[in-house]
């Protein structure tokens, strides 16, 4: 049984018990509504199963409907649960450049393997300050300092021996124009120093592989336990287990596909030379 198919009986069992006891006690809805402290339509959203009670709700509805101390027990550690599991699956979204790389940076700090997909763009922590002041360019400006020294601070952990960062790119990622070629090429260059660092390794998905899986967008994976990705409006932070596990799989198929090494250099440089030659 999966998780979400447990929650869901979850909620009905609290749902059901809760009207159980409601009607053992021979209590009518607008009754038990006034005595709780919640609308009739609440409580009965609520006994429907649709509506998740509060704890508190819960802890006053035992009370009142005079369930026994096991049941009482029973109830409030069960919504107490469901509120976790609801507060895990939960996606937040922050807005701003600044307010997400406040946030990607206290996670980052808890995190021991940092890892990054970037299909479009490379990613904050491996772009030189020429690509990133062009990122930046379209934030309003008195975001920009926060946000670069944020990422700065960010960057200094990278000196940190005991912690990991693997960055995997697709190859557009590198052959997305994000200003001149000069630009461009002082980018890859920034690249090659970086990955350098003992503890940094750096894969690119060339675009002749037969890939045979579709990355819908860039992410993050720190740990085991946080992915955090940006969409149109803002950034996104993910904590549930199951959606983790499903990124740090499709992180793996991809950096099966990336090469490094020799060959890594070799395209760094000819994606260098088609920049050039662009102009």
């Amino acid at each position: 049984m999966t998780a979400p198919e447990r929650s869901r009986l979850a909620r009905e069992r609290l749902s059901r018990e809760l009207r159980r006891l409601r009607t053992e006690a021979k209590m009518t809805g607008t009754a038990t509504a006034r005595a709780t402290g919640m609308s009739q339509s609440k409580l009965s959203k609520i006994e429907n199963g649709m509506l998740l009670p509060s704890v508190t709700d819960v802890e006053r509805l035992v009370a009142e409907l005079s369930a026994t101390r096991e049941t009482r027990v029973e109830l409030v550690e069960l919504a107490r649960q469901l509120h976790a599991e609801a507060e895990t699956r939960r996606v937040v979204l922050h807005r701003g450049a600044h307010r997400h790389q406040q946030t990607v940076a206290r996670i980052e700090a808890r995190a021991t393997t940092s890892r990054f997909f970037q299909n479009a763009g490379v990613p904050a922590l491996l772009q030189s300050e020429n690509y990133l002041r062009v990122v930046l360019n379209a934030t309003p400006s008195h975001e920009q300092d926060t946000a670069i020294a944020t990422l700065r601070t960010r960057r200094a952990r990278m000196d940190d021996p005991g912690k990991r960062f693997v960055f995997l790119l697709a190859e557009s990622a590198l052959r997305w124009r994000m200003g001149s070629a000069d630009l461009m090429c002082e980018q890859i260059d920034h690249l090659l120093d970086t990955s350098r660092r003992p503890n940094v390794q750096l894969g690119v998905v060339p675009w002749t592989v037969d890939a045979n899986l579709v990355a819908l967008h860039g992410f993050q994976v720190y740990d085991e336990r946080v992915v955090t990705l940006s969409v149109l409006t803002g950034n996104a932070t993910i904590t549930d287990p199951h959606d983790v596990r499903e990124y740090l799989a499709l992180f793996g198929r991809l950096e099966r596909l990336a090469v490094r090494g020799d060959a890594l250099d070799d395209l760094l440089a000819q994606i260098s030379r088609d920049h050039r030659k662009l102009g």
